[in-house]
């Protein structure tokens, strides 16, 4: 029977546990990895998994045409909670199984929105900017009993995201097309998109949405916001237009913004020069102890699926 081959698409792998690359081998895999230290590009995907039977993803495009052209591609292990940049259809079409990890991303993304949360409210960025320039500055913060702060998304990150903040004491604010108005948990208040805008002082983004279908704060969205409020963003880049969240900050009518995850990455553009914002390089899931669980359980992922595809293939 042939090695199996699996590709990991991952830029960091086993940087803290060597288990996940350990139990692929023992499993009978040949490991390769991506070494370019950075994420594959669209066009580089067909090239890097032209002989893989399974991938260990990270969020590197597997659309309709990619997928296509991974004959020999069975298994898609994603290390994260979403599928965004995987056509799920066009998997299944293919015979191609996918996996996710959505338990061991909800605790690290939850607590770095948190603490962007906290850091917005203490004006981190700009004093941040102003020590750089050696300027003595200060500006005076909110407690976060001052503030409304609006969910947009309440699954596994978003409800933690509330728990976390409510020692805190602000009045929270949640939307979700699949909540229903009495699953709202005691402290939080379901309410519409455009209310939620309206009326926060911070909105942060917990949702999912294919790329395809658009950005879902866009200018008009964006101009909706409370004048003087803030936006988080750990979700999603695509979520976000980038170009109109520039112009909302230039012309003061959202006060700042804390962002993990862009549109196009790495990200290079006006938003990293801007004092009032915070960026971070996509790293809200990027601890130690977490990174590690869910590359163990994606690895899992590759070792259980071979074994029921082993076991359901005849052997001459």
């Amino acid at each position: 029977m042939k090695t199996p081959v699996v590709y990991v698409a991952l830029q960091q792998f086993c940087e803290a546990d060597a288990a996940p690359r350990q139990r692929l081998l023992e499993a009978g895999f040949e490991v390769r990895q991506n070494t370019l230290g950075r994420r594959l590009r669209r066009e580089e995907v067909p090239t890097f998994l032209a002989q893989a039977d399974a991938v260990i993803a990270g969020v590197e495009p597997y659309d309709a045409e990619v997928l296509a052209a991974l004959s020999k591609l069975r298994c898609i292990s994603r290390c994260g909670v979403g599928t965004d940049s995987i056509d799920v259809d066009a998997a299944q079409r293919r015979g191609i199984a996918v996996y996710t990890t959505p338990d061991e991303v909800t605790e690290p993304v939850a607590q770095l929105t948190v603490a962007m949360i906290l850091a917005l409210a203490r004006n981190f960025p700009q004093h941040l900017a102003a020590s750089r320039a050696g300027r003595w500055e200060k500006r005076t913060g909110v407690l976060l009993s001052e503030w409304t702060v609006g969910l947009i998304g309440f699954g596994r990150i978003g409800r933690a995201v509330a728990r976390d903040l409510s020692p805190f004491g602000p009045r929270l604010l949640v939307t979700d097309p699949a909540l229903s108005s009495g699953e709202a948990p005691d402290g939080v208040q379901r309410v519409e998109l455009a209310a939620l805008l309206a009326q926060a002082d911070v909105v942060s983004l917990h949702a999912s949405r294919p790329p395809h279908a658009g950005a879902l704060l866009g200018r008009h969205e964006l101009a909706s916001m409370k004048p003087g409020s803030y936006l988080v963003n750990t979700a999603r880049g695509h979520l976000v237009d980038d170009a109109a969240l520039v112009e909302a900050l230039q012309s003061g009518h959202l006060a700042g913004a804390a962002i993990d995850v862009f549109a196009t990455e790495p990200y290079t553009g006006a938003l990293s020069q801007m004092p009032q914002v915070l960026c971070t390089p996509h790293v809200a899931t990027l601890t130690r102890a977490s990174r590690a669980a869910m590359e163990r359980r994606a690895a899992a992922h590759v070792v259980e699926w071979w074994t029921q595809a082993s076991c359901l293939t005849p052997t001459s």
